[in-house]
C-alpha cells in the first residue's frame, strides 16, 4: 500500500493540524481553519489588506513505502481570483503562527524582511520545493509524521477588487515514492 500523504493547515501557537487534503482553505482576517464566512476579506478603499498568513504542510499518516522525496507544490500558473487580488508564497523550515503582514510592505515579507514570492508563478515545470529546507528523502516508520517545510500564504487584496465570493483555485502537491 502507497503512503497516506495528506495536506494539513497548521494554526495556533500550538501548531493544530487540520487535514485540509482535496478541501478548501480560507483565506480571512483569523488564524484559524474553519471554512466560513466569519472575519472576511474586505476590499480596501485605499492601501492593501492581507490576509492572516495560512500555513500548509505534508503529512504522512501511514502506508508501506522505502522513501518519500522530491516533494513539491504548485498553481496552474494562472491568477483567476481577478484584478487586484494576488496570492504570495514563502518556504520555512519550522512553523510559526500565522499572522498579517505588514501593509507597509508590497509585496509581503516573511520571514523577517524577505519578500514573498507571487504564488502564481509556480507550475508543474516551475514549482516550489518543498523539501529544500527541511531535505529528503523522508524513510517509512515513525508514522504518522509530518515531512517537508511549510507552504506560508498570503492573499493581498488592492482597491478596486471585486467583491464577493472568488472561483477557487487549486494547488497541487507531488512527492516521489519508492
Amino acid at each position: 500500500m502507497p503512503a497516506t500523504v495528506l495536506i494539513q493547515e497548521k494554526n495556533d501557537a500550538g501548531e493544530n493540524a487540520t487535514d485540509k487534503t482535496s478541501l478548501v482553505v480560507r483565506f480571512k482576517n483569523f488564524d484559524n481553519s474553519d471554512v466560513d464566512f466569519v472575519d472576511p476579506l474586505v476590499v480596501p478603499t485605499s492601501g492593501t489588506e492581507y490576509s492572516f498568513r495560512k500555513v500548509l504542510r505534508m503529512h504522512v499518516s501511514g502506508g508501506s513505502y522505502t522513501q518519500i522525496s522530491n516533494l513539491q507544490a504548485y498553481s496552474d500558473g494562472s491568477n483567476g481570483f481577478g484584478t487586484g487580488i494576488k496570492t504570495w508564497y514563502a518556504l520555512e523550515g519550522s512553523y510559526t503562527q500565522g499572522t498579517v503582514p505588514s501593509e507597509s510592505n508590497d509585496p509581503p515579507q516573511f520571514p523577517g524582511a524577505t519578500p514573498m514570492i507571487d504564488w502564481f508563478g509556480t507550475n508543474s515545470g516551475a514549482s516550489a520545493d518543498m523539501d529544500a529546507i527541511n531535505t529528503g528523502p523522508t524513510s517509512s516508520g515513525g508514522e504518522p509524521k509530518d515531512i517537508g517545510d511549510y507552504l506560508n500564504l498570503v492573499m493581498e487584496v488592492e482597491p478596486g477588487a471585486t467583491q464577493g465570493i472568488l472561483t477557487a483555485e487549486t494547488a497541487t502537491f507531488s512527492w516521489d515514492e519508492i
